[in-house]
Parts: structure tokens; sequence; C-alpha cells
């Protein structure tokens, strides 16, 4: 199913007033932080211009026209409606949480804006401290504006066109410093034709999002998209979802969704933190398109045990349709399944390793399940990043994408711009490319994902994908949260083993997590940790929208900074393997307790 009605605006502006004009009094979204339909908020299509027009206004008389502004999104439709205030303008978005942090003031010392929009209900001491942040960076004072503000009828259309910048983006990938994504309205809007055309959706369908607004996947995969295609959006917060993940489904059952868009780790936590009773309870046989995104490998085994949990509550394994996509590429890259579902082989691990998919028996010891991310919606190639030439079928190499629908550049940041938007091949000197860092290999027509590249687990000259050795790490005892961990390799190219555990676990069962660690490790990658860490249930660091940052986990590592329950490390060369194992035993269990009740308490 594609989208109905194709609109043909070359802004966003104008993409919000077609389908104002069209759509009318047809509900845009629909607001409750648990999706319970209490306390919650609604506005039509006609109202959201309304809104953002009033918006507009108020900042065009501030002087906020071709200025970046920063747009403060907090759970709600506030965000929604400053966003687009923004673009009505003649201003550039920068959306970022209402949420002060490290990482808001790494933002505002990089954009330097000279605006802010918030929604009235905004706390004084956050603008307070936000303020404060901006003197610290060295910016001019911020001028304010409240979502409440402006005069609808006082707007003027803006004097901006396709190649005007719309949006900074700070990616919530994994980099322990943030880049600002630079997107122009021409690269937003060619990226949801792209998802209008892989078929995720159209007008008669009933949207479910948790994601946060500010994050590329949110705004532009759920917000923009859903207006793109006419249809009616129910938007939960995106705590309510970290706090118990079934209510995201007993939303869709609640309001009758057809489609949703989440992360992989998302889907596992349903699973795992859901019990039959609230199985029973859901109805989600309305749910024809269940996107399942990101930009590492989609879990099979994943799909296969949500599939499985909640088959009597009425979920398809075809609904799932996986798709990748990037900040850097505005969004959608590949997508859209087939009739039959997802597309799914089998290849040899040791291949895989090796850097060739090869095809072999799904009941091989060494079998691995690699999901399809449909066909490629952007120009796609697939390179050997040493030698920068096209590699062959079923070779695997890195993802590189061209087209309009590829960022222009990262914010104030020149050399990271020329290293990852303008790549050429070496032997026909096409491009330019984007580097997406991913690794992965195209077949059929059909682009799999297979692992990123930087993080790539080296251990004696051999690569592991990290995603697979966290799943067999999370899969070999129920106690271990799934997505909620990382692996790495430490300055000595030892491994580390880092994952979060559940509340309920008793002190007696941590020690033997270890041996049961090892033994899934040596069984399916013949590999051994060096060092094992536990730490409780959302402790590690995670992006806007809740996945695992790597990277950030090693530097914590490295650094001592883990908030560790427990923690294992392999006995050295110079320990007797009893003197190790006594000293071990006592650094594993010394206040555990007294940590675990401080954690689930919090």
């Amino acid at each position: 199913m594609g989208v109905d009605i194709v609109p043909t605006a070359d802004t966003l502006v104008e993409l919000l007033r077609q389908q104002a004009a069209r759509l009318g009094e047809k509900t845009a979204f629909n607001f409750s932080r648990y999706g319970d339909g209490r306390d919650g908020e609604q506005v039509t299509y006609r109202e959201l211009d309304a809104r953002a027009r009033a918006i507009g206004a108020a900042l065009q008389g501030l002087g906020a026209a071709g200025q970046r502004v920063l747009v403060f999104c907090s759970p709600g439709l506030h965000g929604i409606a400053g966003i687009f205030g923004c673009w009505y303008a003649g201003a550039v978005a920068v959306p970022v949480p209402e949420r002060l942090g490290s990482r808001l003031a790494v933002v505002i010392a990089d954009v330097g804006p000279g605006f802010a929009v918030a929604s009235p209900q905004m706390p004084q001491s956050i603008r307070s401290a936000v303020d404060t942040l901006a003197g610290r960076a060295g910016a001019q004072p911020l001028v304010w504006c409240g979502t409440d503000q402006g005069d609808a009828d006082a707007w003027v259309a803006p004097g901006i066109d396709a190649d005007s910048s719309a949006l900074i983006v700070y990616s919530a990938g994994s980099r322990c410093y943030p880049l600002g994504v630079v997107l122009t309205h021409e690269n937003v809007l060619t990226n949801l034709e792209a998802i209008g055309s892989a078929g995720l959706g159209g007008q008669r369908d009933v949207a479910v999002s948790w994601l946060p607004v500010h994050t590329e996947r949110g705004l532009i995969g759920v917000v923009l998209a859903e207006i793109y295609l006419g249809a009616t959006t129910v938007l939960m917060s995106p705590s309510a979802f970290v706090q118990r993940p079934m209510c995201w489904l007993e939303a869709i059952s609640r309001w009758r969704g057809t489609m949703s868009t989440a992360p992989g780790f998302a889907y596992r936590m349903c699973v795992q933190r859901s019990t039959p009773a609230e199985r029973a309870g859901v109805d989600v046989s309305s749910l024809s398109t269940a996107v399942i995104n990101g930009a590492e490998p989609v879990p099979a085994a994943t799909m296969r045990a949500f599939a499985e949990a909640f088959a009597a509550a009425g979920f398809r394994a075809e609904a799932f349709t996986p798709v990748y996509g990037l900040a850097e590429a505005t969004l959608l890259v590949s997508g859209g399944a087939g009739p039959h579902g997802p597309v799914m082989r089998h290849v040899d691990r040791v291949g895989l390793h090796s850097g060739w998919a090869l095809d072999t028996d799904p009941n091989d010891s060494d079998a691995v399940s690699v999901v399809g991310c449909g066909r490629p919606r952007q120009p796609v190639v697939v390179v050997d990043p040493d030698t920068r030439l096209e590699c062959g079928p079923d070779e695997v190499g890195e993802i590189w994408v061209s087209g309009p629908g590829v960022a222009r550049s990262y914010w104030n940041a020149p050399v990271a711009s020329d290293q990852i938007f303008e790549a050429f091949l070496a032997d026909s000197g096409g491009g330019p490319f984007l580097r997406t860092g991913d690794r992965g290999f195209l077949r059929a027509g059909e682009l799999f994902v297979t692992g990123r590249c930087p993080g790539l687990v080296v251990l004696g000259g051999v690569h592991y994908h990290p995603n697979e050795l966290e799943a067999t790490v999370q899969d070999c005892h129920a106690v271990l949260l799934a997505g909620r961990g990382a692996v790495f390799a430490d300055e000595s190219e030892q491994l580390v083993v880092v994952n979060e555990v559940s509340c309920d676990i008793g002190e007696a069962e941590l020690a033997p997590l270890v041996s049961r660690i090892q033994s899934a490790l040596r069984e399916s990658h013949g590999i051994e940790a060096h060092s094992i860490v536990l730490v409780g249930a959302m402790r590690l660091p995670t992006t806007e929208a809740g996945a695992i940052r790597r990277s950030v986990c090693r530097w914590q590592y490295l650094e001592g900074d883990l908030d560790a329950l427990a923690q294992w490390h392999a006995p050295s060369s110079a320990d007797t393997a009893g003197e190790a194992r006594e000293a071990n035993v006592v650094e594993f269990r010394e206040g555990v307790m007294a940590r675990r009740q401080r954690v689930c308490q919090s």
C-alpha cells in the first residue's frame, strides 16, 4: 500500500499547507502519555497549520528568519507545532529534548542558536539553565518564543525554496561527540517520497508511536512521514514505553493502530517484559505494518520471538517490515517488504567474518540468519572500504549512498563532512557518496545489513559483529535484559561484556551468570570474555531512542565509571588459579545487594 495522493510540495511549509487544505478537520495527531486516551490532546491538519502560522509570525516578528532556532520538544504536540513554526518563519529548526544535560550543552555550543521555541509549560528554571549554557558557549542571549504566541493572520510566506536548510539534526547515533546533520527541504521531501514509495503507509492508516519527536526517526520517520501520507498518528511519551513496554501494544490495541515503527530492541523488550495475562489482554490484529528499523542488523531472533509471543494476540509475522536508514541519508535508505513478508537468508558465519555472504543450511551450527532490509530507495553501492572498489555479488563491504536524499553536510565540521559525505570510487571516480560506516551486501535487489564497520570487535585479528555477541549473551539467561548490553574490545584487544540485569535477580544468582555467559560465547563463537560487568536496569548510556551507545559504554568502562552491581575479570598470568578464583568471588559479591536495592528503587 502506497501513498494515496502524492503531495507536490517543494518545501515542508507547502507540504503542511497542501495537506491542511486537502484534509482539513481530519485529526493529524493524538497525544496521551501512556497511549490510553487519558489527559490527552489532539490537533487537526487545519489546526496544526494555523498554530504553525501563528508561531511563524511571532518568530518573523522577532527576526528569526534564516536563523538557527532551538525547538524544545517535550512529550506532546508543542514540539511539532514549534518545528513547523520555524519553517513557516523561514528559519532552521534544531530540535532538542526538554531536558538538561551534557548533550544539550554540546549542541548549544556547536550550533550557536540565537532563538529558542518552547511550550508555555516549560519551567523557568530550565529556561534559565539554557540561557546559562548559551552564555558559557559565548553565544548571544537567546530570544525566546512560546508555542502559544503569535497571530496566524499576521503570517507572511517565507522566501525559502527546496535548497534552503530546514533542519539540523543531532543524530541519535553512538558517537561520543554529536554532530549536527544539515538537512534541506529537498532532502526531507525526497525521503518522504521514498517512504511513500516503499509502501510504508497511506491516508487510511492509524500510526502509533513512542519515538522521541526530536530524533530523526521520530520526526522524519513518524511525524513528517504521516503528514506526507495523510494519516492519523497517536503519539505517546518515550518514557512511558521505557517504564512499561506493553503500553505501546496496548495503545495499538486501543486505537486499532495499523502501523508502527520501532527499533529491534523495542520488540524484544515487549517479549521479555510482558506476562501471559498482559499478552492475552491486547489485540494487535489491526497492525498491518510493523516497521523494525535501525542502522544495525535487523535481529531475526527478535522477529521470531515477538511473532510467537503475540500470535495469540493477532500479530502476523508478515506485518514485519525491516528498513535501514540513518540521519546522514535524511533517514530511509532501503525498505519495503514483499507480499510474503521479510526476506531472510542463512549464511555461513566464518564466510561472513571473511567478507562473503555464502549460503548454508539453516541447521548448520555456523549458520547465521540475516534479514533483508528491502530494496534501496536511494542509490546504493557496496564498497571495499580499503580499496574503494565496488564489491561483487554477495561480497560484504561498506554501504555507500548518493542522491538528493543525502544530507548536505555536518554543521560546522568541514573535516568530518569531507570524510563522510565526499567519498568517490577509486576506479570510475563515481560519486560523491555518503560513507555510512555500515557493512552489508546486496542480493537480488535486496540490501542486507550485517554490522557496523567501526563497531567491529577485533580479537586476535578476527572480526566479530557486536550485535551477534550481545544477542548470544542476552539469550543465555532471562535476567540479562534484551537490547540492554554492549560488547567491545578493550585497549589490549580483550573482549569485554557489559549488560544490564533485571531488578528481581537475587545475589546468589549473579555469580553463576559468568559461567553461563562464557559457555554461550564458547559454544556459539569459540571465544570467551576477559571481563564481564553487570549493571542495574536502565543504567547504561543510550541514544534518545533508547539504543545502547557502545562507544560511550567502552569509554566509561576504561575510565572505571560504570555503576557495576558485579564484575568479573579473567586472572592475569601472574595469578595462581586458586588465588584468582577467590579474588574474583570477593570482587563479584561485595556490596551487591545494597547497590541492587538502590538501583531498583530509583
